[in-house]
């Protein structure tokens, strides 16, 4: 059967249209929103609509510098189209996931060729972390899209000495400044710094300072600044600039701390299930670096990979800026060799995935907290008899894509970044939703029905509670008779009046006056 498959041009490019398109489109609203950062969203767009104020973000009436409102006007445009709910505020971001998988994919078919084009974006969009982040309900997909945009806008524009091409770059690093910030001007400008002198390529400097340029991105970019300086004066530019940007970079912002190495196990996982070949194609550096191309693209990811390895505040989504080069090095690579995908990686990955809910009980013993405990217990009944099935399912398939020497590459790899598409985005993350927010979106649910006022909430850790309740809560320690949300380990269960709602280690109660 498998000799009767030949890809073409033209199926290689249905392939690959249907193939994205179940990445970031598929179950958008099959989740509820996730605790802490897509509520953030979420909320902070909820709240703009409601204080009329499109140029401050603020999350249960606190005032919040930590991003530019680009992804939360979007938000609001996609929910007046298809209402308040999960899908509506996470379509942006698969939108911009689209765009982005479109720019790996154009860009690269254009200097590589049309079949490596469609393996780099078969391995970025299969990708662990790319196709969770690239749907979720934050600014991060959008700035991905910008920045490979910029990027392989610039690079073209100077190399072809095209303007059109370097006012596009311009454009999409206007349009990133807005989503996330001057993380979307560091990582192109020290590129492009570190490139020039690399090679030498002075000659490249005034074609990629273009004053028209400069013109747009200040035109596109400038205007909120201006007006969110006006709003607030100083405290922007102390909260949004020197805390939210350069003190990430000095000090563990909010706890968010990790080694140097921080960032390498979260590589390995993040690229799966195409780790191997990224590795692989790594292998000869002094030949990619010597090809003036690929040595752009290892700068790239080695700037991004240096750059947060040294920050004080580090997150794993901040490695995702540097994927899309290797997407790029790793489709090439592909195109190059007959068998350079290593299946057993992603074999051991989705058998751990399969068993992780019923080793659970075997290790609460040496769990000390409380909730973390309910979780667990709670996870029995969300990951049953059929998980255990689609697992065993795919892990059969996978095994037999493994054996199938035979079988085009292009459909061995087809079907090996659809099994893990179908473990996150049919089996894992919904799940996860039921088990660790579902309580959260139910008990707000339950306090709107219930008319429930001047809620108490001990942190500010679930602003989804927010954003389905649709009310504020005061975040501090409840006072008899009040109504509180929060961990049941955290409370003391002698002190309560009335249970409205209690699930996987959350509670929403009265307390005794």
């Amino acid at each position: 059967m498998t000799a009767m498959i030949a890809f073409t041009p033209l199926s290689r490019k249905i392939f690959i249209l249907l193939f994205v398109g179940f990445s970031f489109l598929w179950g958008l609203g099959q989740a509820p929103l996730f605790d802490e950062d897509e509520a953030f969203f979420a909320e902070g767009t909820r709240e703009m609509v409601l204080r009329n104020d499109f140029i401050s973000t603020f999350v249960n009436q606190e005032q919040r510098f930590d991003k530019p409102p680009l992804t939360n006007w979007l938000q609001y445009a996609s929910t007046a189209v298809l209402g308040w709910n999960e899908m509506a505020i996470r379509l942006p971001s698969a939108l911009a996931a689209l765009l982005w998988m479109y720019f790996i994919y154009y860009f690269t078919k254009r200097k590589l060729g049309e079949r490596a084009a469609f393996f780099a974006t078969l391995i970025a969009a299969s990708s662990l972390q790319i196709t969770i982040i690239g749907k979720a309900a934050l600014a991060d997909s959008l700035l991905n899209a910008c920045l490979a945009g910029t990027m392989f806008s610039l690079y073209k524009g100077s190399a072809n000495g095209s303007k059109y091409w370097v006012w596009i770059g311009y454009f999409l690093s206007a349009i990133g400044f807005l989503a996330k910030g001057p993380i979307a001007l560091l990582v192109p400008g020290s590129t492009f710094v570190l490139y020039i002198l690399l090679h030498r390529q002075w000659k490249l400097i005034p074609k990629l300072l273009s004053p028209l340029g400069i013109l747009i991105f200040l035109l596109i970019a400038g205007p909120w600044y201006l007006l969110a300086y006006q709003t607030s004066g100083m405290r922007f530019i102390e909260g949004f600039f020197l805390s939210h940007n350069v003190n990430r970079f000095q000090t563990a912002f909010e706890g968010h701390y990790g080694s140097i190495w921080y960032f390498v196990p979260i590589l390995l996982l993040g690229l799966m299930p195409f780790t191997g070949v990224i590795l692989q194609s790594l292998r000869p550096l002094g030949k990619l670096f010597s090809d003036r191309w690929f040595s752009f693209l290892l700068i790239w990811f080695l700037f991004v990979f240096v750059l947060f390895s040294l920050s004080g505040t580090k997150l794993h989504h901040y490695i995702i800026y540097g994927y899309t080069p290797l997407c790029v090095i790793g489709g090439k690579f592909m195109e190059q060799n007959k068998r350079p995908v290593m299946f057993w990686p992603s074999i051991l990955l989705l058998i751990i995935l399969a068993t992780i809910p019923f080793v659970l009980p075997f290790v609460t013993n040496y769990i000390q907290d409380e909730y973390a405990l309910d979780v667990m217990k709670g996870a029995a009944s969300v990951f049953g008899h059929y998980y255990i099935l689609w697992m065993a399912g795919l892990v059969i398939i996978l095994v037999g894509v493994w054996w199938s020497s035979k079988a085009p590459l292009e459909l061995r790899a087809t079907l090996l970044g659809l099994v893990f598409l179908v473990t996150i985005n049919v089996v894992w993350m919904p799940r996860l939703g039921l088990l660790l927010q579902m309580p959260v979106k139910e008990a707000a649910l339950v306090a709107q029905e219930k008319g429930l006022t001047n809620i108490i909430v001990l942190n500010h850790y679930t602003p989804s509670f927010h954003f389905y309740s649709k009310q504020f809560a005061s975040e501090r320690k409840p006072e008899p008779g009040e109504t509180v949300f929060a961990r049941k380990a955290s409370l003391d269960m002698k002190n309560i009046a009335q249970v409205y709602y209690e699930k996987y280690g959350l509670i929403l109660a009265r307390l005794k006056e």
